[in-house]
């Protein structure tokens, strides 16, 4: 029981463990109040989604700092590898000030027209979507290179080798469950996009609100996941 505990006090006391939290919540309120009808938990599902924003606002020097660091991804084992990780870098980075400007609009300290507003707010939500595209990219080669190490390593050790088997084995199973969160993330980030957007505003608001909930188990899933599997 302790474990459990200390468990969840170490994911709350992260900024990526609360969101991860803070998101659930949100989206669970909302899908609550989309099957039952009821204006109030959604509203208080927009308010969390609103609070996890307010916190967005503040990334913007961590961002630049990873983005400086990382450089041209000349770390990286391939030339496809650092020029994902750049472009991931430079869509991350365009997101935050854009967001940035829709807040201010929402709130009336940047004067926009209506038109202006509403394609400010539709850049937003591609750069979203861009995002996770370049993750699954991302994760997708990952996997790859997983798969082709562990068939290299099941015909080098014959008989032999079999812990390593194993964590190659743990490693493929998040990445293909990292995969498919991705996927129902851009489908949910996708829907949020205006009419004629590929699935734009096709998909009905509980669908959606079920779909991001989903997301967001498999988030926290994840993280104890990593913890349990990958020592």
């Amino acid at each position: 029981m302790s474990s459990v505990v200390e468990d969840i006090c170490e994911l709350l006391d992260s900024y990526n463990g609360r969101d991860k939290v803070v998101r659930l919540a949100c989206y669970t309120l909302k899908l609550y109040g989309c099957i039952k009808g009821e204006k109030p938990w959604q509203t208080a599902g927009s308010r969390l989604s609103n609070a996890r924003m307010m916190l967005r606002l503040f990334d913007d020097i961590p961002m630049i700092r990873h983005t400086y660091s990382y450089g041209l991804g000349r770390q990286e084992s391939s030339t496809m590898a650092a020029a994902l990780g750049v472009l991931a870098n430079m869509v991350d980075q365009a997101f935050l000030p854009v967001e940035k400007a829709c807040w201010l609009q929402e709130v009336g300290v940047l004067k926009l027209s209506d038109e202006t507003a509403e394609r400010l707010d539709v850049v937003s939500t591609a750069l979203w979507a861009a995002s996770l595209y370049i993750s699954l990219l991302q994760t997708v080669r990952a996997i790859r290179q997983l798969w082709w190490s562990r068939d290299c390593l099941r015909h080098s050790c014959e008989g032999g080798g079999s812990e390593a088997r194993r964590n190659l084995d743990v490693r493929l199973t998040l990445q293909a469950v990292t995969a498919g969160k991705l996927l129902l993330d851009i489908t949910h980030a996708v829907s949020c996009l205006p009419e004629g957007w590929l699935w734009g505003e096709r998909i009905g608001s509980t669908k959606v609100a079920a779909i991001a909930t989903t997301s967001s188990v498999i988030g926290i899933a994840m993280y104890f996941a990593k913890k349990r599997l990958l020592k």
